[in-house]
């Protein structure tokens, strides 16, 4: 626990702050998809994005690979950080920032026993999986993720 705190105050500036957001909306996007609607925490979210939009220090490529890192880091020490919680996290961080994005959420039939299903969630920018890429996505059927209203 003391090296993670050195770690994290060994950290620049933006890099702190950018995996303090990550790691409180991730906690609430958690909670919000066990207690609201789908479209409930959707509403939530886009209201977050408009809430105040922030420019990326960086490059595009560079901040969603900050936003893919920060998302990475406090997922493997938040218990519950489903893809759809860090698909839906990482869809709001990046769309902030002024990045295009779209989240994505599939579904394929798995070839043992079964059929079994299995889904998936991510974020596509630009034709680009940005957050939540794993080894075969064109398994994946997309399925239609609304937007909120």
């Amino acid at each position: 626990m003391i090296a993670l705190c050195h770690r994290f105050a060994s950290l620049d500036r933006s890099d702190r702050q950018l995996v303090l957001e990550v790691l409180a909306l991730m906690a609430l996007v958690s909670a919000g998809l066990r207690l609201v609607r789908f479209p409930t925490l959707r509403r939530a979210l886009e209201r977050y994005v408009r809430l105040r939009t922030i420019a990326p220090a960086r490059s595009r490529a560079a901040a969603i690979d900050r936003v893919r890192w920060a998302i990475t880091v406090v997922a493997a020490r938040l218990p519950g950080a489903t893809c759809l919680v860090q698909a839906l996290t990482g869809d709001a961080i990046l769309r902030r920032m002024g990045l295009p994005c779209e989240l994505r959420i599939g579904v394929r039939v798995s070839g043992r026993r079964s059929a079994a299903i299995e889904a998936h969630a991510w974020v596509d920018c630009n034709g680009l999986v940005a957050i939540g890429a794993i080894e075969d996505l064109s398994d994946f059927r997309v399925l239609a993720a609304p937007r909120s209203a």
